[in-house]
C-alpha cells in the first residue's frame, strides 16, 4: 500500500516538475491558465457607494451637487426636487424672473407661472394646488412631486426612477431618447473608470498574473447585474457608465453581449398647429412705416404676394410697452387684395431695454397679451417678431420668450413668424438666436440673408451675393425644417465710396447709402456705366469715379433676384420675404412665380 502511494505522489512530483518546466518555457501557456483560473475563480468584494442624485439627459448622467440636502429633503418629507436647470428639456422651456420670484415654464401643451411663495397659474389663471421653490447653495429648485401632481404638470415628462430611501435618486425625461442594454451575464460594476480599466488591464498584464497571490486577491466592485435593463452612457471604447432599475450606478466592461438600444419611454405631445393654410410658397414684403402710413391707391399690382407685413409696432420700455402706428384703412385695403397681414413688432433694437424686459415675467405676459389683442381687434392673421439687437447672454430668455408667445399665439389661431440673422457672425446681432429652437417654435422663421456687407462695413462689398445665401440657407436646413424657412431678399443695393485715409497711409475709408432699384438705375444711367456680371455673386457690378472716391456699387435686378429664388427652389424652402416694399422695380414680382409650389 505504501509503495502504491509512493509510486502515485512519484508520478505526482514528475508530472508537476515537468508541467512547471513546460510552463516555465512556454510563457503563452502560463498566462493563459493563470487568466482562466482568475477567470473561473473571480474573487470580488462588495464596496458600497454613496447614494446620490442623478439627473440623466440624452449623452451624459448629471450629479447634483448638493445631493445630500435633496436626499435629506426627501427622506424628511417625501419630496423630490428638480434643479430648473433640467427643465430646459425636449419641448419645454423656462426663465426664471429673479427679481419677482417667478418662474416661468413652456412645455408643449402648457405654460405653468410658479411664484416663490408657491401660488401656481396655469395658462395666466390661478390653481388651487402649490409647487414649492427651493434654492440650495444658490441654485433654485422645484418640488416635482408637487408638480407631477398637477395634470398639466405631468405633461412635462419629468420623473424620478422608482426610489427605496437610502438608495440613489434617479430623475430622466420620459420624452428624451435613451440608451439602454439588457444585462442577462452576470456583469461587474465598478465604483471608478479607474477601477475598471485597472482590472480589465491586469487580465493582460505579465507582471500582475505572475504573481500567484493576485490570481486569488478580490477585486472590488459595489454591485453584480444580472437580469435587468440598464441605462447606458459609453465613457470610451472599452467602459461604459451605467445605472440599474434599481438606482445602482457605476462601471462596467463593454462586451459583444450587450447591445445598446436607443428607447424613448414617451411620445412628446404635440404643439398645436397653425390654423391656416399655407399650401402655397410665401411671398411677402414688409411694409416700412416709419412717420406715416402709406397711401395705399399709389400702389401697384404686386401679384404673387400674399402676405404683407408693416412695421407698425415697437416695444416702448422695459415693462412691456408697446407703440403702435397701426392702420385700419392699410388693412382693409390688403385684405381687398387678399393679402395677410402679419404685423411686425420690433424691440426698437434697444439692447438694455431688451434685456430688462426679458428678465421680467409679468411684462413679457404683458407684452404677449397687448399684442394678440391687437391682432384679434385688427383683424390681423399673423404677427412678426423682429427683435434685434440682443445681449448673448438673453439668448435663452429670448427663446423662452418666443415660445411663450407661440404658445399663446397658436391658442388664438394667430401666426406667429420671426425675423432672424444667419448663423455665425456677431454675439449681439446673430448668436443671440439659437436657430434651431426657434424653428421648433415659431410657425416661420425668416432668414435676413442681406446685409451681407452692412452699412457701416469697414469694405465695400455686396448686400446679398448668391454664394453667402447659398451657404448659409443651407447650414439652417440642416437645424430647420425647411418647410418653416423662408428666405430674405434685398429690393435695395448700397452705394459705396472708398476715400483715400488721411490718418493710415495706403487705406482707404469706406461710406455707403442704401438706395433703391429705381435710383440705382438713374445712377447708372447718369455716369453711362456698364456693368460686369459677376457669376460667382450671381450679381452686376459697376464702378467709377466722383471727386476723390472710387465708387462701387453691386446692382440687384430681376436677374439677380431671380438666381437668388432658386436657392429657394434648389433648397425646398418654404417662400421669400423682400425687404422692403417700394424699393423694388415693378419688374421685380413677377420673377416670384418662378418659385416651385
Amino acid at each position: 500500500m505504501k509503495k502504491t502511494i509512493l509510486g502515485i505522489g512519484s508520478i505526482l512530483l514528475i508530472l508537476l516538475i515537468m508541467a512547471t518546466t513546460i510552463l516555465a518555457v512556454d510563457l503563452e501557456m502560463n498566462l493563459k491558465i493563470r487568466r482562466k483560473i482568475n477567470t473561473f475563480l473571480k474573487p470580488y468584494a462588495i464596496v458600497n457607494t454613496e447614494p446620490t442624485v442623478m439627473y440623466l439627459s440624452e449623452n451624459e448622467a448629471l450629479v447634483d451637487a448638493n445631493a445630500d440636502a435633496l436626499l435629506k429633503l426627501k427622506h424628511d418629507t417625501g419630496q423630490t426636487y428638480l434643479n430648473i436647470m433640467h427643465l430646459d428639456s425636449n419641448g419645454t422651456t423656462y426663465h426664471y424672473d429673479e427679481s419677482h420670484g417667478v418662474l416661468s415654464i413652456v412645455g408643449p401643451q402648457t405654460h405653468l407661472s410658479i411664484h416663490k411663495d408657491g401660488t401656481v397659474y396655469e395658462n395666466n389663471l390661478p390653481v388651487n394646488e402649490r409647487v414649492a421653490l427651493v434654492t440650495i447653495q444658490e441654485a433654485l429648485y422645484i418640488d416635482l412631486t408637487a408638480l407631477n401632481a398637477l395634470e398639466s404638470g405631468k405633461m412635462l415628462g419629468f420623473v424620478e426612477q422608482k426610489y427605496k430611501d437610502g438608495s440613489s435618486l434617479i430623475l430622466f425625461n420620459t420624452f428624451e431618447t435613451y440608451n439602454k442594454v439588457q444585462v442577462d451575464k452576470k456583469t461587474w460594476v465598478f465604483n471608478t473608470v479607474e477601477a475598471t480599466e485597472k482590472y480589465q488591464s491586469n487580465q493582460y498584464n505579465l507582471d500582475f498574473l505572475y504573481k500567484i497571490k493576485n490570481i486569488f486577491s478580490k477585486t472590488e466592485i459595489n454591485k453584480i447585474l444580472s437580469d435587468t435593463e440598464a441605462f447606458i452612457y459609453p465613457i470610451n471604447e472599452n467602459t461604459w457608465f451605467v445605472i440599474d432599475d434599481a438606482n445602482n450606478y457605476g462601471y462596467i466592461e463593454n462586451t459583444e453581449t450587450l447591445l445598446i438600444e436607443p428607447q424613448k419611454i414617451a411620445e412628446l405631445p404635440q404643439r398645436l398647429s397653425i390654423k391656416r393654410n399655407y399650401d402655397a410658397p410665401i411671398v411677402m414684403t414688409w411694409e416700412a412705416v416709419y412717420s406715416y402710413n402709406p397711401d395705399t391707391t399709389t400702389i401697384l399690382d404686386m401679384n404673387p404676394l400674399n402676405v404683407v407685413s408693416p412695421t407698425w409696432f415697437e416695444l416702448s420700455s422695459a415693462d412691456g410697452q408697446i407703440k403702435s402706428k397701426t392702420s385700419s384703412d392699410y388693412t382693409a385695403w390688403a385684405h381687398s387684395r387678399g393679402y395677410e397681414v402679419w404685423a411686425l413688432v420690433s424691440n426698437a433694437f434697444d439692447i438694455d431695454m431688451t434685456h430688462a424686459f426679458l428678465a421680467n415675467a409679468e411684462a413679457r405676459m404683458s407684452f404677449i397679451e397687448e399684442m394678440l389683442s391687437e391682432a384679434r381687434t385688427n383683424g390681423f392673421e399673423g404677427i412678426n417678431i423682429d427683435f434685434e439687437n440682443v445681449y448673448l447672454e438673453d439668448r435663452d430668455a429670448l427663446t423662452h420668450f418666443v415660445d411663450t408667445f407661440s404658445y399663446y399665439a397658436r391658442n388664438a389661431g394667430i401666426t406667429l413668424s420671426m425675423d432672424v440673422t444667419v448663423m455665425g457672425g456677431s454675439d449681439n446681432w446673430s448668436k443671440c438666436y439659437d436657430h434651431e429652437k426657434l424653428g421648433k417654435l415659431v410657425d416661420f422663421l425668416i432668414i435676413m440673408t442681406y446685409d451681407e456687407h452692412w452699412a457701416s462695413s469697414p469694405i465695400s462689398g455686396p448686400v446679398a451675393s448668391y454664394d453667402w445665401i447659398f451657404h448659409h440657407m443651407t447650414a439652417l436646413t440642416e437645424v430647420v425644417d425647411s418647410e418653416k424657412l423662408v428666405m430674405g431678399v434685398p429690393f435695395y443695393t448700397r452705394v459705396w465710396r472708398e476715400y483715400p485715409s488721411t490718418e493710415v497711409a495706403d487705406r482707404f475709408v469706406t461710406k455707403s447709402s442704401a438706395i433703391g432699384m429705381a435710383a440705382q438705375n438713374a445712377l447708372i444711367e447718369k455716369y453711362e456705366l456698364t456693368p460686369i456680371w459677376d457669376d460667382v455673386d450671381k450679381l452686376y457690378y459697376a464702378t467709377f469715379f466722383e471727386d476723390n472716391a472710387q465708387v462701387k456699387i453691386w446692382i440687384e435686378n430681376t436677374e439677380t433676384i431671380s438666381a437668388k429664388v432658386q436657392i429657394i427652389n434648389t433648397l425646398n424652402l418654404k417662400g421669400v420675404a423682400a425687404w422692403r416694399r417700394g424699393f423694388e422695380t415693378q419688374d421685380i414680382w413677377d420673377v416670384f412665380n418662378q418659385i416651385n409650389p
